[in-house]
């Protein structure tokens, strides 16, 4: 596995050094991207076997099986490329819509908590929280930065003929796309059962290492998906280069 670092670094650095049309940058930006992010989410495996860590071995597991079913989709054809692009939109609107939501909601909790805490307070006291209450309910969230984000990109989705309602595509979406469903799925739920705080997850941590054993399954799997991304790009690369699939 060493090895096959060293010549995914390679393959990036090659990658980030040739030359491409400026309209085909976002393919060349989109390739690096994911062996960058494939070569990061790997580096934690290394991590988790050192700390006997299932759930960090999970996570990094269930990374690299999205970014090999993302790395298939996108070489398959120019279609698939062009609406994964897309979904940076997407992401950013989103995100900032986001940041803009938690705004409100935390200001929302902010002046609750005032109102309460004016109710409470000695005469003293009350002045001061009375102030402030009155401070926050006259400024309202600070969403302006957040807002103005979030416009920016619903803007640039319509100039790009993206629907202001899409959704990104959902990792399990895109594996059915490619036919990948039947062998994405099961690696998939296994590592979320672990990462995620459910019932499984949650039991394991009052017997430490009961998730132990399943580590080198963890591994195995992380390095497969590496290999296969390694081998998706690398393929890809050397027959056309960092030009967008044209079929």
């Amino acid at each position: 596995m060493a090895s096959v670092l060293k010549g995914m670094r390679g393959l990036a650095t090659r990658i980030k050094d040739a030359n491409v049309a400026d309209e085909h940058v976002w393919f060349k930006n989109l390739l690096l991207g994911i062996l960058n992010s494939a070569l990061l989410d790997y580096g934690y495996v290394g991590i988790a076997a050192k700390q006997e860590s299932p759930y960090l071995a999970a996570w990094s597991c269930r990374c690299l099986l999205e970014l090999k079913v993302i790395t298939t989709y996108v070489l398959a054809s120019a279609k698939n490329a062009a609406d994964f692009k897309d979904d940076f939109l997407i992401d950013m609107k989103e995100f900032w819509g986001a940041l803009t939501d938690r705004h409100k909601a935390t200001h929302a909790q902010l002046v609750a908590t005032l109102s309460d805490l004016v109710e409470e307070s000695d005469k003293q006291m009350k002045k001061v929280l009375e102030s402030a209450l009155q401070r926050e309910v006259e400024q309202g969230p600070r969403t302006a930065a957040t807002s103005a984000e979030t416009e920016m990109y619903k803007q640039l989705m319509n100039e790009f003929g993206v629907k202001e309602n899409a959704k990104p595509k959902q990792s399990g979406e895109i594996a059915r796309s490619i036919s990948q469903h039947e062998q994405f799925k099961p690696m998939f739920k296994v590592c979320s059962k672990i990462m995620h705080r459910t019932a499984l997850s949650i039991a394991s941590s009052v017997s430490g290492g009961s998730l132990n054993a399943i580590l080198p399954l963890l591994r195995d799997s992380a390095a497969s998906e590496l290999l296969s991304i390694r081998d998706g790009i690398s393929k890809y690369f050397g027959e056309r280069g960092v030009q967008p699939p044209t079929n």
